[in-house]
């Protein structure tokens, strides 16, 4: 009993004992890590990126669509050069808002039409034997949903057909 008493006390001690040098070798804290981490950085890191947008784009000399590389003319006028660039770019950013607005609207009408297509109702249930009424929400589909879902299809397709950019039809 001298020696299971004995060793008792040494696992009381040893439970202590363990959890200091435990805490002690756990390393850094998480505001330590971040400083060293912000310090490595700043080392690291030199000048910010440039990101360039599709507003970049004209103002650097790129389109959308490949330049001819020279032109036979030996001193073609720089207004006639500068010009088609930018009515075409204009074109099509025009184009563009024309599609997203027609996707947005036949969009708007199948929203608008799946709205009026749910019906508030009253329905009887049987609950153990007695009748119960109860408050349902039905989805009835209706004509005019399916003209709307029609009209979004028959638009996706007419775009497919032009081999515009597919971004265009998107939200």
């Amino acid at each position: 009993m001298g020696r299971a008493g004995g060793r008792r006390r040494l696992a009381w001690l040893a439970v202590p004992l363990g959890l200091a040098l435990a805490q002690g070798s756990m390393g850094q804290s998480l505001g330590d890590a971040a400083r060293r981490e912000k310090e490595r950085r700043a080392k690291v890191v030199k000048a910010p990126v440039r990101s360039y947008t599709d507003t970049d784009l004209p103002s650097h000399g790129g389109t959308d669509t490949p330049q001819p590389s020279a032109s036979p003319d030996p001193s073609p006028s720089p207004a006639a050069s500068a010009s088609p660039g930018e009515d075409q770019t204009a074109v099509r950013r025009r184009a563009e808002n024309e599609w997203r607005g027609r996707f947005a609207a036949a969009r708007a009408s199948v929203r608008e039409a799946e709205a009026a297509a749910w019906h508030t109702g009253v329905e009887v249930v049987y609950v153990n034997g007695i009748p119960m009424q109860q408050q349902i929400r039905k989805f009835e589909e209706t004509e005019d949903l399916r003209a709307a879902r029609k009209a979004l299809e028959d638009l996706e397709e007419e775009f497919r057909r032009t081999g515009l950019p597919p971004g265009w039809s998107r939200d």
